[in-house]
C-alpha cells in the first residue's frame, strides 16, 4: 500500500444529500479519498454505496452538497466530463460485452483515445498484468469464466489511465480463491500509483488492503478511521458481528 505521501488529486465529498423522486437516500455524507492506495466503503445492500457512486459519476445528481476531485468541481459535471477528468469505474458483476473479444472489450476502454500508438501502449501495460488476457485476446468475453470476466473488466478500467478507480463489488459471484486473486489485483494496481476507491461487503479482504474505510448504513457515514481502528470500532463490530461481539 501507499505511505499516503502520493502525488495526485483527493476525491472530496461534502455535506452531500442525494436520490431519487422526493426520498434521499445519502444524507450529509462526508469522505475523502486521498490519493494512493485503498480507501473502502463499506456497508449492508440499502446502505447507500450505489447511490454515492451514482452521485460521485454525475448519474444522480446531489440535492445538497458538493462533490470535488482535486481542484475540480464534479457536482454538476456530465458524466463524461467526469470520466474526462480521470476517474473510472469497474462496475458490480463485471458487465462485459459478452458478444465482443477480450481485446474488443478493452478498446472500449480507450474509445475517447484518438492516438492508436497510445491505444496499444495501454493495451500492452493491461496484457502484462494479466498475461492470460494476452492469450486469449480474440476470445468472446462472454465464453470466459467469472476469474478471467474479472479480468477483462478490470482490465478495460484502466484502459481509461484513471487517476481514480472506483471498484464497485469485486467479489460479488466469484469463487472464494477467485476472490483472493482479485483483491491482490487491485492492491497491486493501488500500489502502482493508481487511487483506488473500494466499495464493497467483503470486510475482510477489503480491510486487509485497504489503508481508510468509511461504513455507511442507511445512508450516513457512522464511522471512519484507518482500517485496523476502523474494524476495532463499536459501530463496525455491532454492523457485523451483531450485540454479542
Amino acid at each position: 500500500m501507499s505511505d499516503g505521501n502520493a502525488i495526485g488529486r483527493t476525491l472530496t465529498v461534502s455535506g452531500v444529500f442525494a436520490g431519487y423522486d422526493a426520498a434521499d437516500v445519502l444524507h450529509d455524507v462526508n469522505l475523502t479519498v486521498e490519493p494512493g492506495g485503498v480507501t473502502c466503503l463499506l456497508g449492508a445492500n440499502g446502505s447507500g454505496k450505489t447511490t454515492l457512486i451514482r452521485a460521485i459519476l454525475g448519474l444522480t445528481r446531489p440535492r445538497a452538497g458538493e462533490i470535488r476531485f482535486g481542484e475540480s468541481d464534479l457536482t454538476t459535471l456530465p458524466t463524461h466530463r467526469i470520466v474526462g477528468a480521470g476517474i473510472a469505474i469497474i462496475p458490480e458483476g463485471r458487465k462485459v460485452f459478452p458478444r465482443c473479444s477480450v481485446e474488443e472489450n478493452l478498446r472500449l476502454g480507450a474509445y475517447e483515445i484518438a492516438d492508436r500508438a497510445e491505444i496499444r501502449r495501454r493495451m500492452e501495460v493491461v496484457y502484462d498484468r494479466f498475461p492470460r488476457l494476452r492469450e486469449r485476446r480474440g476470445q468472446l468475453a462472454g465464453t470466459m469464466s467469472g476469474g478471467e470476466q474479472a479480468m477483462v473488466s478490470i482490465g478495460r478500467g484502466l484502459m481509461k489511465a484513471p487517476e481514480l478507480l472506483i471498484v464497485d463489488e469485486p467479489s460479488l459471484g466469484l469463487a472464494p480463491n477467485l476472490v483472493e486473486e482479485n483483491f491482490e489485483t487491485i492492491a497491486g494496481i493501488a500500489k502502482q500509483g493508481v487511487t483506488v476507491f473500494l466499495v464493497e461487503q467483503n470486510v475482510h479482504q477489503t480491510l486487509a488492503i485497504a489503508r481508510r474505510g468509511y461504513l455507511l448504513q442507511q445512508g450516513r457515514v457512522v464511522e471512519s478511521g484507518d482500517a485496523k481502528s476502523l474494524a476495532a470500532s463499536d459501530a463496525f463490530q455491532q454492523a457485523y458481528f451483531g450485540a454479542g461481539h
